[in-house]
């Protein structure tokens, strides 16, 4: 009887294409010869497309809870059964797994994760497809006091891949705004002068290269209202769009706001003012780092009341929306059980809640889309 590992190579790659991506990394330390095959460029590739024709049924997310990074499998086919999302796998190799990741943001496969403690700021670039990490040096000293952001994304003419990071400073007060290229290992200050300010409670997302976040005016005595918009960063010109409308109008602080990507095609916004239990979710129609049209049909509109209850308010949730099954999965805590939670909302009314877990109160789940890359980090 011949092993499983003696099989010939076409067939090897037949059997370990059929493998689940989150099995992966058992699979590599089987035997030397099917670690090799699974790092090859033309099984990766193979692989990806096995995985891409499941997706028709259900589909991977990246997921930050209790600040660990999960990888988790989303079936919306059914969402009767309790499994229909499920935690996959604890997402490790990052060095040391008691790591406290802070942030993650995630463009084109990668994973920049950040770790921000009282002694240090830790920058970790991660392709969990391939197990492939690239820290990064911060160069620069965290202070509590200070807001953060940051955001990954790539060069279109090149393809190279870039960091930026934002500072704003309270004492003494300033924005900074710094880049990192991956192909010179080096950060630069760029020379931008904004008149508004990133809202950095709020995570940004990716799209097409581009970080996109929302942000509003910096104060001045006449201004009336706090006046929110999206921005975006372009990593190809290196350099923020101008402010871009939202399909909601009064915006303030306390209201509830989060975005999304919608196949990496498009850009959703949720919103859900602090005084009424309505939420509300936009798609856009065209997004450019210059200009945004949104549907003139909102995607959802339900009120909360009905679905939770009369006290119920999303803060500071991450969501993502299937167009094709019109549903939207808003990720959020439970305050009064400390739970973090999944709520999945039909257009049509349909309302399922799935219960992930104990929720550590100091970090709010969050929740972005993952496509597996074959890009690799040198």
């Amino acid at each position: 009887m011949k092993k499983m590992s003696n099989l010939p190579r076409d067939l090897s790659e037949e059997v370990l294409c059929r493998i689940p991506l989150t099995s992966l990394r058992p699979v590599r330390s089987t035997c030397k010869k099917w670690s090799t095959l699974s790092k090859c460029g033309s099984f990766a590739k193979k692989h990806l497309a096995q995985a891409k024709v499941a997706e028709a049924k259900e589909f991977m997310v990246v997921m930050m809870m209790n600040f660990r990074v999960y990888l988790m499998r989303v079936n919306l086919q059914n969402t009767v059964e309790s499994s229909c999302i499920k935690r996959e796998a604890k997402l490790i190799g990052l060095g040391d797994d008691e790591l406290d990741i802070s942030q993650v943001f995630h463009c084109d496969g990668l994973l920049l994760c950040i770790s921000i403690t009282k002694d240090k700021t830790r920058l970790v670039v991660w392709n969990p497809y391939w197990g492939h990490t690239r820290p990064i040096e911060p160069t620069h000293q965290f202070n509590k006091l200070d807001s953060y952001s940051y955001a990954l994304g790539y060069d279109k003419s090149s393809k190279s891949h870039k960091i930026l990071r934002g500072i704003t400073c309270l004492d003494p007060h300033f924005d900074e705004f710094k880049i990192y290229d991956f192909n010179s290992d080096s950060w630069r200050v760029l020379d931008v002068t904004p008149d508004w300010h990133l809202r950095t409670i709020h995570h940004g997302v990716s799209l097409k290269g581009n970080a996109y976040w929302f942000a509003n005016e910096k104060y001045s005595e006449t201004r009336e209202t706090d006046d929110f918009f999206l921005v975006c960063f372009d990593f190809t010109r290196e350099t923020f769009g101008p402010p871009l409308p939202l399909p909601f109008e009064f915006a303030v602080s306390e209201d509830a706001m989060s975005v999304s990507n919608v196949r990496e095609e498009q850009l959703a916004v949720l919103y859900q003012p602090w005084d009424t239990l309505k939420m509300e979710i936009w798609v856009t129609s065209k997004i450019e780092p210059n200009t945004v049209s949104w549907n003139s049909k909102v995607f959802l509109s339900v009120s909360l009341k009905q679905l939770i209850g009369p006290q119920f308010h999303f803060y500071l949730g991450s969501f993502f929306i299937d167009e094709e099954k019109k549903v939207a999965v808003v990720f959020d805590k439970d305050y009064k059980d400390k739970r973090n939670m999944a709520y999945i909302i039909g257009v049509d009314g349909s309302f399922k809640e799935v219960d992930l877990g104990e929720s550590d109160a100091r970090c709010y789940p969050l929740v972005c889309s993952y496509v597996p890359s074959l890009v690799k980090l040198n």
